[in-house]
């Protein structure tokens, strides 16, 4: 088992510190130098629309200031990391009123491409692509909204028409990500038997070992620990060697130097440095999650 050296995390430390943008930097000391949540959550706040959604390149790589279900999720994602679920703060009743009112959502869900992003053309996909997206999103009103609202019945709907999606095979990036999570949500909310539960976690068991076993896939997006959380994963043990083997690799393939590259290909510096940050963070968070520091 290979675990983190105190000279590679103060090299990352370097890095971050010489490269982050605020929000990360917040993040960071968050998680490795008892930083606060309220300090997160004030950058955070910068990136909020008027509508209650957000946008201003709070992804990286979309640098729009319009609200999309995309930098919906985004934010949610920062917020998981926080570990903050105060659903009466602004910031969240900001997130349900967008979600709910936002032009962007149809049957399939809340859209994952929208017009004039880093995906433009490409909305015909919205159909399988937007699967993660909506199951994360789902999965959150599920487990923290209440019942009577509008839009937890959206997201009952989804997740209802989510499920019934799982013998398509066709999940788009982050689908298969998006369902884990979802189970994830479904037990925490104690809300399983509103749904087909049995057939949702035994369809994603083969699934995920599937797609972890296939020698032939290569794809970023799809290695162990997009699937796998945590140790206490109901998909872990099934999948034990591949995933101690990723994080084995993680702490390999860290430069002696800095932080990660990236496995995709940025079109600016600046996008490129602050994903780096952001992917080093959660890379640490992981290890840590593993006992790999």
């Amino acid at each position: 088992m290979n675990k983190l050296s105190k000279e590679s995390f103060d090299e990352i430390r370097l890095w971050i510190y010489r490269n982050a943008r605020p929000l990360d930097l917040a993040l960071w000391k968050y998680h490795f130098e008892n930083g606060s949540k309220e300090d997160v959550l004030l950058v955070l706040s910068f990136y909020q629309n008027e509508d209650g959604g957000f946008g201003n390149s709070i992804e990286p790589s979309a640098w729009k200031k319009e609200s999309t279900p995309y930098n919906v999720w985004f934010a949610i994602r920062i917020l998981k990391m926080i570990e903050f679920y105060d659903m009466t703060h602004p910031i969240y009743q900001g997130i349900f009123r967008y979600l709910e009112n936002t032009e962007y959502k149809a049957d399939f869900g809340w859209h994952f491409i929208t017009p004039g992003g880093n995906w433009d053309g490409r909305e015909h996909e919205n159909h399988y692509q937007s699967i993660g997206i909506t199951a994360i999103l789902s999965g959150l009103i599920l487990r923290y909204q209440d019942k009577q609202s509008t839009i937890y019945n959206m997201a009952v709907q989804y997740t209802k028409m989510l499920i019934g999606k799982l013998s398509t095979n066709q999940f788009g990036d982050m689908g298969i990500q998006g369902y884990c999570k979802l189970i994830e949500d479904l037990e925490a909310a104690e809300v399983a038997e509103a749904f087909d539960y049995p057939y949702l976690c035994e369809k994603m068991k083969d699934i995920v070992w599937n797609k972890i076993h296939d020698k032939t896939n290569d794809f970023f997006m799809e290695n162990p620990l997009m699937f796998v959380f945590s140790p206490r994963s109901r998909f872990y043990e099934d999948n034990r060697k591949e995933v101690e083997a990723e994080l084995d690799q993680i702490t390999n393939e860290l430069p002696s130097k800095g932080v990660w590259e990236l496995p995709w290909k940025e079109s600016s510096e600046v996008s490129a440095n602050w994903w780096k940050s952001f992917e080093a963070i959660d890379k640490l968070v992981q290890l840590k999650q593993f006992n790999r520091i």
